[in-house]
């Protein structure tokens, strides 16, 4: 795998590569500070369909935004998800007054964010007192088979090619007019009626990540893994020698279809079921090649099961940046089509202007787009949205100024048990990396960094209230919003929401220990409404949880900080119940000599706390 890019400073990256994907489409237009692109002419009259994920799947939902696909979609940094504060802006964006329909990754960051955003959304409805919105409604796109039952456990399938091949239909059901609970119904039947298995001879280089092939996990020149997702996780199989390409295509085939294995069997298919067939190449397969693989794709599917698909589609739909490898895809469309009294292949048939699924064929101005005006544009048009009320991107700030409950009882000590707080992230920065690219992606510590680094900067600005501790932990909350994605700044934001709550239901006098560890005892209960996450599963809460608990019961920040610190060592004992470790593969040595980041990220955070209050 090459490690060489034109780009090789991810700093901006990902804005570039937004400008540029609207560039191919004059409808298209780009919010650039929430990463937001949007369908400028996606009429009111119609369900909008959202989705999004993290960069480095281009074409990616990017590719999906036109008419009879998506309205609009939202970019995180690559491989992490977008903050709930994106989404929200990307709803206002949008025309949705007939509703909204999420298509959301079976990832925990993309579940968690764009949960957030449409209980957000939800609220602002009830709040404007609409009453002839369709509502909002998701649906999670899981059809990975190679984790089977027993592996995944209460993480479930991945979500792989389901997810642009999702967005044609859905796309083309709203642009037919059906209501949200119609098109609810058929995205959640079209995934039950779906199988996806990938493989790749390599994982893909990261622009910026150290080129040393240890460190970005290279496997061996002859050799592959099948199971591979679209984050750069390991396969749950590696081979050590690439078979034949007949012989790697019918194992793969074999996964999907083989009723004999109980623990992957999501879905029976019969002899003349005339699936439809959709290969997606996770970037780095000659198209040489990715049709040759789908010529033995259909060959085998006819000789071995007798199964001849009615429609077929090969490309490049969502990638992993670089990876050489694909992914196979089966929908049963009768199934689907017998369910909800709408013809699949009719809405496959459906004709799109999105870029990425055919050509572009309409709308182009006659004189050269003024790209600053539709930046202008964009921003005048979420202007006017937040200027009326009850917009979703302006849920925290107008929550912020009704803060009540316990003040700081010193604002400068609160200020410098803060920034003390995250110093030490910024600061264990570079282990919490290291922990977490041998565990997951590697991007939790980066991800812990730049969210403590902007959080000193509200507070040098003057954007983070010191007064109130309700308003306080709404300020760092709304931070978390607009700068930390994935899954780690879900569970961020999800406890400062949890806390700032708690407090406003406090008496007003000076905030002490006391008001702090009920507070955080109370948001560590809420946050558990959203997350199946639970000590011993190998995340950051085998550090939060034994923290809160320590605290409630002695009132003893140093005891507290400890117990963290022991959760967290614990975690290197431990098997990954839930994140993208569960996708390990078997006899990892390396992963159990390693600390959950996450975990590593809480204990230095409160052991920063401890510090900034003069403890040790």
């Amino acid at each position: 795998m090459s490690t060489k890019h034109i780009f090789d400073n991810p700093e901006g990256l990902v804005d570039k590569t937004l400008r540029g994907a609207i560039a191919v489409n004059p409808a298209l237009r780009l919010y650039k500070p929430h990463k937001v692109i949007y369908d400028s002419t996606h009429s009111n009259s119609k369900v909008a369909i959202m989705a999004g994920g993290g960069a480095g799947h281009e074409p990616g939902q990017a590719g999906l935004i036109g008419k009879g696909m998506l309205a609009a979609a939202i970019s995180g940094d690559v491989f992490a998800s977008p903050s709930a504060a994106q989404i929200c802006t990307g709803i206002d964006l949008a025309n949705t007054d007939k509703g909204v329909i999420f298509i959301i990754n079976n990832y925990t960051g993309d579940q968690l964010h764009f949960g957030l955003a449409a209980e957000k959304a939800r609220s602002a409805l009830a709040i404007s007192g609409n009453k002839t919105s369709g509502g909002v409604e998701c649906v999670t796109v899981a059809d990975d088979v190679a984790v089977g039952r027993a592996k995944g456990g209460l993480v479930g399938r991945r979500g792989l090619g389901m997810n642009p091949f999702s967005c044609k239909v859905l796309g083309a059901a709203a642009e037919r007019g059906l209501s949200v609970k119609e098109i609810k119904k058929l995205g959640d039947t079209l995934i039950d009626n779906s199988v996806t298995i990938g493989t790749s001879l390599d994982h893909c280089h990261v622009p910026g990540r150290s080129k040393d092939p240890k460190e970005w996990g290279a496997l061996p020149q002859e050799a592959c893994e099948i199971g591979m997702g679209i984050h750069n996780e390991p396969g749950f199989k590696r081979l050590d020698k690439t078979p034949p390409p007949d012989k790697l295509i019918a194992e793969m085939l074999d996964y999907m279809l083989n009723q004999n294995d109980k623990d992957r069997a999501y879905l029976p298919f019969s002899a003349g079921d005339a699936p439809v067939l959709f290969i997606n190449n996770l970037g780095g397969i000659s198209q040489l090649e990715l049709f040759a693989a789908l010529d033995e794709t259909i060959a085998q599917l006819g000789k071995t099961y007798d199964l001849h698909p009615a429609r077929v589609y090969c490309n490049a739909y969502m990638t992993s940046l670089n990876a050489p490898g694909f992914g196979i895809t089966l929908v049963k469309h009768r199934e689907v089509t017998k369910a909800c009294g709408v013809d699949l292949l009719d809405l496959l048939d459906d004709p799109t202007d999105a870029y990425a699924w055919t050509g572009v064929t309409r709308g182009w101005p006659s004189n050269p787009r003024d790209r600053e005006a539709e930046e202008k544009e964009a921003e005048q048009r979420l202007a006017e949205v937040q200027k009326k009320g009850g917009a979703v991107s302006m849920l925290e700030a107008d929550a912020k100024e009704k803060a009540d409950g316990p003040s700081n009882a010193d604002p400068e000590q609160t200020k410098k048990a803060i920034w003390s707080m995250c110093q030490a992230a910024i600061d264990a920065e570079p282990s919490i990396t290291r922990h977490d690219t041998i565990v997951g992606d590697g991007d939790c510590g980066t991800g812990l960094a730049t969210f403590a680094k902007a959080i000193q900067q509200g507070l040098d600005s003057g954007n983070v209230d010191l007064k109130v501790a309700a308003s306080t932990v709404m300020s760092i909350g709304t931070i978390a919003s607009d700068v930390y994605g994935g899954t780690s700044g879900a569970i961020y934001e999800l406890f400062l929401a949890g806390l700032a709550q708690a407090f406003t239901s406090m008496p007003r006098q000076p905030a002490t220990i006391k008001e702090w560890s009920s507070a955080s005892s109370q948001a560590l209960k809420s946050l558990f409404t959203f997350t199946p996450a639970r000590p011993g599963m190998r995340t950051l809460i085998d550090a939060l949880e034994p923290f809160v608990v320590e605290l409630e019961k002695s009132q003893d920040l140093s005891k507290a900080v400890a117990a963290a610190k022991e959760g967290m060592e614990k975690t290197k004992r431990l098997d990954a119940k839930l994140g993208r470790s569960v996708y390990q593969g078997e006899g990892n040595e390396e992963m159990k000599q390693t600390p959950d980041p996450g975990a590593e990220g809480i204990a230095e955070v409160v052991a920063g706390l401890l510090k900034g209050l003069g403890g040790k």
